[in-house]
Parts: structure tokens; C-alpha cells; sequence
């Protein structure tokens, strides 16, 4: 066979592999999607009857299989939105946990607890301890008045504002009402756990129907207490530089103004006004938005469904046999309760943070805590070992819930 014919036979071939490979990722990538659909809808189960349970588990399915890079976005861009309510700016700096010194572990302290909470079922050991843990350490602002009630709501809003709009915007498809359904239903209940009034929400009288009518209200509710309440303060601007700004502190100044205009790409204009951030120019929006586009792109039609031996685990599944204790896995200038493995210490991610001035996992000793977090002590330095007897009242309390039922079965009972 001449150099032609090789050439016409591979090219003949290529055709229909490359279509049937297409084919194929059409079949199976919207299987799970209509797996999740399958219980629900006319002639089925009203999303009215969605439990706990069944909630959580299409929760797990977004995070760790469909969406992982999508719902690890909301989580980041909801914790950076609370910097943007003036109360809560002026909180995290009159407590000094605002400042380079402390920031660091206060952010990786707070996404830990929020990992926790998202990856775990509501009966399981490490659930109950979360919220223990961030209702002790909330409730001594909340009794003096520097945490508000409405402050909390925002902040549990915050994420479901920016699942839903993440994943509708930068994802290969759009969320399903039965998915956002199960949203609202987590969030429901993790705001009772947290005991967050919803009594600001307007269906809080009667009740909302089912999880799409609460996670509803509450996005309204949200996007319209920012409108009210976000503005640049000067607190805000501190709150950006510490967190935004160190991450490139030891860089350039381009680098800065560049991380900074990236960030306000994902954010709505009202917070990124609050919390001082410059639009992203022409250029950059639209690479940013050509660069989106083409990743939804390559997922819908070229990338086959994430399997099940791949998924993404916010939380390490098994603490560390030597400590008992939970390592974290993400890798940040400071690398909080990170192992320190050969890997974390050399992989790619790691050498660029040690080029931009961060730590190694396990330097300084155990400054940085590398045998990991215990859930029942993690926080601010001044309340570690604190609170162990509210935290126990608030466990004992929450294994006696049942999760087996919908939380919207009766009408108006929150």
C-alpha cells in the first residue's frame, strides 16, 4: 500500500470512528441527568415528596460527578461574597481575623467546615460536628448583635444564588428543576440546622411547597438584600486586599490588577462595586467568555461522563492513620493541614506556589497544622478547645432529626 492509499484508508477510518465516538458521548452524557429526572414529574412524584436523603444524594452527584468545578466555583465565590456585606467586613476586622497573619487560616477554616457540611449525610458524625462547630463559634457575635440574622440568611442564599447561576452559565448544561429542587431542600435544611430565621423570606408564614419554591424565594431574597445592603466600604476594600490581593503579593503589581479583574468576571455588578473590584476590560471579558464557551463546548460533545472511580471529594473520605485527624487537600500559599507528601510538595501546582512565595506542606514544623483538622476544635486560635459542651447539646440535638421524610410534608412547619 503506497503513501496515498495509507493516507485515504486512515482518513476513511477516522470519519466514522470520530462520529460514532461523538455518538457515543450523546448517549451517555446525559444519563445521569435523566437518571436524577427518572422519579419525578407528570404522572410521577411531585417534587413535593423529595426527602432529605434523596436531596443530598443529587447534591453528591453535582459536586463529586457532574459538576465539580462549577459547584467548587459557588462555594468560592459565596464565601468571598460575605466580604461584601458591610457587617460582615466590619466583623472579620474588628475580630482580626482580617490580616495577613490570620486570614489565611480563617478562609481555609471556613470553606473546611463548609466542605464538611456539603459532602456529608445529615446523620453522619462528621455533619453533626461541623455545625456544632459553626454554631459555637457564631454564637457569641449573633448574641452581641455583630452577626445579624439577616447576614446569616445572605450568606446560606449566597450559595444557592451562585450554584444556580455557575452552573446555568459555565457549564455544558443547565440545571434541571428536580436539581435545583434538591439545592433548595439541602440549603433548607442546613439553614435549620444553623438555626437561621427564615421568617425574612415571604412564603415563611404558610410554607413553600417544595425545595424549587424555597431555593426560589431565597435567590430573590438574596440578590435583593445585596441590592439593599452591599456597598464599598472600607472594611470591604481591606477584606479584598488581603484575601484577592495576597494571593499575588509577592508577584508584580500587573499580576494583582490582572487576578483582581478575573475575579470580578464572576461576580454580579452590584458585589463587585462592594467589594472594590475593576470590571474586567473588552479583551479580557471576552477571552474569558471565548475560553467558557469553548469549555462548555468540549464537555457537551467530546468529553465522555465523569465515572464514578474518578470523583471529586471536597473532603479527604478517611482521616490520617498516623493523626486520626482529616487532612485538606487544597493547596494554597499557606498550606493549612495539608499532608506532607512528595507529591504535595513537588507536584506542578505546588512548585508555583512556592515561586509566588508560599509555604511547603509541612515547613515551619507544625505551624500550619500538616497532621490535619479536628472538626471539634477548628477556628481562631482563641477558641481552639473551646465550646465542647454547647457542641455536644447542639449534636445530641441534631441525631434526633429524621431524614427519611421531605422537609416540606406539612405545610408551613419550619
Amino acid at each position: 500500500m503506497d503513501s496515498l492509499s495509507s493516507l485515504n484508508f486512515w482518513s476513511a477510518l477516522a470519519i466514522p470512528i470520530l462520529v460514532g465516538y461523538v455518538l457515543l458521548v450523546r448517549l451517555l452524557r446525559y444519563r445521569r441527568v435523566d437518571s436524577i429526572l427518572s422519579a419525578f414529574g407528570p404522572d410521577k412524584r411531585s417534587l413535593s415528596s423529595m426527602t432529605t436523603q434523596e436531596a443530598f444524594s443529587i447534591m453528591q452527584q453535582l459536586q463529586q460527578l457532574e459538576f465539580p468545578h462549577a459547584m467548587s466555583k459557588a462555594r468560592t465565590v459565596a464565601l468571598l461574597k460575605a466580604g461584601g456585606i458591610p457587617t460582615m467586613s466590619k466583623l472579620f476586622a474588628v475580630t482580626g481575623q482580617n490580616t495577613r497573619k490570620n486570614a489565611g487560616k480563617r478562609a481555609v477554616d471556613t470553606e473546611i467546615l463548609i466542605r464538611e457540611v456539603q459532602s456529608n449525610p445529615g446523620d453522619s458524625q462528621r455533619y453533626v460536628e461541623s455545625i456544632a462547630r459553626m454554631n459555637y463559634l457564631h454564637a457569641r457575635y449573633r448574641k452581641a448583635g455583630k452577626i445579624l440574622d439577616e447576614d446569616l440568611l445572605h450568606t446560606l442564599g449566597s450559595n444557592v444564588v451562585e450554584i444556580f447561576r455557575i452552573v446555568d452559565e459555565s457549564e455544558w448544561r443547565k440545571l434541571s428543576v428536580v436539581e435545583k429542587c434538591a439545592v433548595g431542600i439541602f440549603h433548607k435544611v442546613l439553614g435549620e440546622d444553623m438555626l437561621i430565621p427564615y421568617s425574612y423570606l415571604p412564603s415563611s408564614a404558610q410554607g413553600w411547597t417544595d425545595g424549587l419554591h424555597f431555593a426560589n424565594e431565597l435567590y430573590d431574597w438574596t440578590v435583593q438584600y445585596e441590592e439593599r445592603v452591599a456597598k464599598p466600604v472600607a472594611t470591604g476594600d481591606q477584606y479584598v486586599r488581603v484575601y484577592v490581593d495576597g494571593a499575588t503579593s509577592t508577584l508584580p503589581a500587573p499580576f494583582t490588577s490582572f487576578l483582581r479583574k478575573v475575579v470580578a468576571f464572576d461576580l454580579d455588578e452590584t458585589m463587585r462595586i462592594s467589594l472594590n473590584l475593576e470590571r474586567p476590560g473588552a479583551l479580557l471579558s471576552l477571552s474569558l467568555g471565548l475560553a467558557r464557551g469553548l469549555r462548555k463546548a468540549l464537555l457537551r460533545h467530546a468529553c465522555l461522563p465523569r465515572p464514578a472511580f474518578l470523583a471529586v471529594h471536597n473532603v479527604e473520605v478517611d482521616s490520617n492513620p498516623e493523626t486520626k485527624l482529616y487532612n485538606f487537600d487544597r493547596l494554597t500559599l499557606q498550606p493549612w493541614y495539608v499532608k506532607p507528601s512528595a507529591w504535595n510538595r513537588w507536584n506542578p501546582k505546588a512548585l508555583l506556589l512556592k515561586a509566588a512565595g508560599g509555604r511547603s506542606p509541612g515547613s515551619l514544623g507544625d505551624r500550619y497544622h500538616p497532621g490535619g483538622y479536628d472538626l471539634k476544635t477548628i477556628g481562631p486560635k482563641p477558641q481552639e478547645g473551646k465550646g465542647t459542651e454547647d457542641m455536644a447539646a447542639t449534636i445530641e440535638f441534631l441525631k434526633t432529626r429524621s431524614l427519611t421524610e421531605c422537609p416540606f410534608s406539612s405545610m408551613g412547619k419550619r
